[in-house]
């Protein structure tokens, strides 16, 4: 997806890589599996380099392709009405079509896009994601060093969405990220819908016997608002599966509970190890890649 045109496409061991404001993490290819390969934590961008030469020479990645997933931090995007110009011009424009709802001069920014789902009295949108162009130069040098390739960079909203595949039917992921839980809606690999949830954190890491009344009663009227406006504004009746990758002591009970509540399908996403976002993110970029 974003920005994987730009560079080349060896075919060679890969690992994902995760760049956050404080937290790096690598996944990788594992007998078959998508497994968390190595965390780190750091205090600021300016330890990417370093903190990842640590991590390639302790686990041996040199010479292996590289998909990275950049934090929300590090990159801007903005709805927009998709430019009325040929599809061979649509990249070339659009940095200007963006240059007043930017404090960066267009020249320094990385510029690219994703389709929206169309809906009922809009024309068609597009989400423009900007990055600056000197974070580009940073992440492409400490991959070369290691005579890695860098097959992408990508963001959060698309590293999630791969996650839930390309079906016909939507799918729902409430992913947990920093204080924030995440309602992604995915349908045919398209990206619908995503929000985010405040004030849950603290009762999700409690047992659910000590917190369930409060915890289910407003989750649940949360996400039924959600699943109300998907319905009546994107036009999805009919869902799939919703899937928690949220820490909890308790979570298939709480999985359990909630489908209950909601009279929905819901389940635990995966292995335990993989509900924290960051590692989540990560995962989505191998899943995609080796047809998972």
């Amino acid at each position: 997806m974003i920005f994987k045109n730009i560079f080349t496409k060896k075919s060679k061991a890969r690992i994902s890589l995760y760049l956050g404001i404080n937290r790096m993490a690598v996944c990788h290819m594992h007998e078959g599996r998508v497994c968390l390969l190595a965390k780190a934590s750091i205090n600021s961008e300016s330890q990417w380099a370093e903190t990842f030469d640590s991590l390639v020479q302790e686990h041996k990645l040199t010479a292996t392709e590289v998909s990275v997933v950049l934090s929300r931090d590090f990159y801007q995007t903005f709805d927009i009405e998709k430019p009325k110009v040929d599809k061979n011009e649509l990249l070339a424009s659009l940095p200007f079509t963006i240059k007043d709802l930017v404090a960066d001069s267009i020249f320094d920014l990385v510029v690219d896009y994703y389709d929206m789902p169309l809906q009922q009295h809009k024309g068609e949108q597009i989400t423009a994601v900007c990055i600056l162009k000197k974070r580009v130069v940073k992440i492409r040098d400490m991959v070369l060093k290691h005579a890695m390739t860098l097959k992408e960079i990508t963001i959060e909203e698309m590293a999630v969405t791969r996650l839930l595949g390309n079906k016909e039917e939507a799918d729902i992921l409430l992913s947990q990220q920093n204080n924030e839980l995440v309602l992604t809606v995915v349908k045919q690999g398209q990206l619908y819908f995503s929000h985010r949830l405040r004030g849950f954190n603290e009762l999700l890491g409690q047992p659910l016997a000590e917190v369930e009344g409060p915890l289910l009663d407003n989750l649940s009227l949360e996400l039924q608002r959600a699943l109300d406006y998907i319905n009546s504004q994107l036009r999805i009746a009919t869902i799939g599966h919703l899937y928690l990758a949220v820490i909890c002591p308790d979570i298939n009970l709480l999985a359990e509970k909630l489908g209950s509540y909601l009279a929905r399908n819901v389940l635990p996403f995966g292995e335990p190890e993989q509900y924290d976002f960051n590692n989540i993110l990560t995962y989505g970029l191998l899943i995609e890649a080796e047809g998972i």
